[in-house]
């Protein structure tokens, strides 16, 4: 209870589907918590020729805020908790929430560190193939035909976070679906591998969707 009011005594953020903020346009914070929707983290100013989509984070996630070269992006509506360093340290003094919160920037810190060791793949094929497993670990649901990433992907954003053009990535994807790899359902794709298999390549425990900061 103490760890919710502290959180409702955050600033929120509100992001429409493809708007951009900079890190002067957003509340002082520590960690950002993704309430609803998908938001995701981009190098690159509004005015560079070439911007990489360095992490995603859906409800129940959280992402580290941007930096002065970085953008955050809402991929479809996106309301967002902005924790300050004050709510932080209160929120520390609970145990409950000091385990959630940490839990929480070191999955934030592991994804970004995962997209960026991903560029150094080759083939491209193999960055399209890594950050689909990747995908699948963070926000993946199992199904009894493989791993459906629950995420509104098109061509133009994976190669936004494989550093490839589009051309590449739908080349890419169509030589992973010939394999047997993967496959589209609707508006996402699905991974056909074991989950114990995707879940195996994750530096970090797989993640408990359940697990809040201001759970009781």
């Amino acid at each position: 209870v103490r760890a919710q009011r502290v959180l409702e005594d955050c600033a929120s953020v509100e992001l429409a589907s493809g708007a951009e903020v900079s890190a002067a346009e957003l509340p002082a914070a520590v960690l950002l918590l993704v309430e609803q929707g998908v938001a995701l983290l981009i190098a690159g100013t509004r005015h560079a020729t070439r911007r990489i989509v360095v992490a995603f984070a859906a409800g129940g996630g959280a992402l580290l805020p941007p930096s002065d070269d970085e953008l955050l992006r809402g991929l479809t509506p996106t309301r967002l908790t902005a924790v300050s360093r004050d709510a932080e340290h209160q929120l520390l003094r609970e145990p409950a929430a000091a385990r959630a919160i940490t839990c929480a920037a070191m999955e934030a810190l592991a994804d970004r560190e995962e997209s960026l060791a991903n560029f150094a793949r080759f083939p491209h094929a193999e960055r399209v193939r890594g950050k689909l497993l990747q995908l699948a670990r963070t926000h993946g649901k199992v199904t009894d035909d493989g791993i459906l990433i629950d995420l509104p992907l098109t061509h133009e954003l994976i190669a936004e976070s494989v550093g490839s053009t589009r051309e590449t990535v739908t080349l890419a994807l169509r030589q992973l679906t010939r394999l047997g790899f993967l496959s589209r359902a609707d508006r996402c794709f699905r991974v056909h591998r074991p989950a114990a298999e995707v879940a195996a390549g994750s530096r970090l425990p797989v993640r408990n969707p359940t697990t809040r900061l201001d759970a009781p």
